[in-house]
């Protein structure tokens, strides 16, 4: 029995073969990816970041972008093991959004 994330074989229609950039945050979202996998101290594997956006439902996993359902499935297991909290991240992504927005011109 295949999963809702399990389409190979399915009909489909024809797949479009247009060549996407990376946006900015995919790039990060995967070197940090890279980094909690590393080594002899990893803390998040491939593995556990598959099964985390598996799990989504079908509503979720549709919803998002591959690289969309990578991060939340990585905070999800960091979140589980304990290392970060949503709220965590939430906050520190904001410092980061605020710290780096371009400056507000008043007109």
């Amino acid at each position: 029995m295949s999963g809702y994330h399990d389409i190979g074989g399915h009909p489909a229609g024809p797949i479009p073969k247009t060549e996407l950039p990376f946006q900015h945050w995919e790039k990060q979202s995967e070197a940090i990816r890279n980094l909690l996998g590393d080594g002899a101290r990893r803390l998040v594997s491939l593995d556990e970041i598959r099964l985390g956006f598996e799990s989504f439902g079908l509503d979720k996993y549709q919803a998002y972008s591959f690289y969309r359902r990578r991060l939340e499935a990585m905070i999800d297991t960091l979140e589980k093991k304990g290392l970060l909290t949503r709220a965590e991240f939430e906050a520190e992504l904001a410092e980061v959004q605020r710290h780096w927005a371009p400056p507000c011109r008043e007109g």
